[in-house]
């Protein structure tokens, strides 16, 4: 027997309101952290996560963006998670505009910032964010989804990176919210406090 498991508008609807409910003023930024790689034309799961959700929050009357970390990418890439992304650029084209009231689509007084990509909890970046949520995605998943949408994806690198990262830092335990999004239309939220 199949179990019941909500719609993924149903997930991203509840997400929403929490955002709003605990951070009822103001500006605020929303990381969506995960290990899909953030190259390629089509958008990771995670960035659908995003673009969602930012859909989610106008849904209540908000005013929201979706940003993909990945047009931040550092050029070369890089191979160290401090350094994967250009963060000055990311500040001074998006965060500080969005900070003033100055970013196109979401120049009002109250709105969110939804921002995708991993590493996204490393250096400075990790102060950014007013609220974050880790999106778990199954390693074999991840390199099946990266394959079919990242032209030339080079498995054996992304996954060093990764695998670095984690050795570093485990950024699941530092996000206030996790989802499993190993199926699309079905995120399940996850709660793994340790209470």
């Amino acid at each position: 027997m199949a179990r019941w498991q909500p719609a993924r508008a149903d997930v991203l609807g509840e997400y929403a309101r929490e955002i709003l409910e605990v951070h009822p003023r103001g500006r605020i930024v929303v990381g969506l952290d995960g290990i899909e790689d953030p190259a390629g034309s089509a958008p990771s799961g995670r960035e659908a996560f995003a673009t969602d959700l930012a859909a989610a929050v106008e849904a209540e009357g908000v005013a929201a963006l979706a940003i993909p970390m990945g047009r931040f990418a550092a050029e070369p890439r890089a191979k160290d998670p401090q350094r994967f992304f250009d963060e000055r650029t990311f500040r001074s084209e998006v965060l500080d505009p969005y900070r003033k009231g100055a970013l196109a689509g979401a120049s009002a007084e109250r709105a969110v910032l939804v921002v995708s990509g991993p590493l996204l909890h490393f250096g400075a970046l990790a102060g950014v964010w007013h609220t974050s949520a880790w999106l778990q995605l199954s390693r074999a998943e991840e390199v099946e989804r990266d394959a079919a949408r990242v032209p030339g994806f080079d498995e054996a690198a992304w996954s060093a990176l990764v695998d670095l990262a984690f050795r570093r830092l485990d950024a699941r335990r530092l996000a206030n919210a996790t989802f499993d999004i190993d199926d699309p239309e079905h995120p399940r939220r996850r709660f793994e406090d340790a209470c």
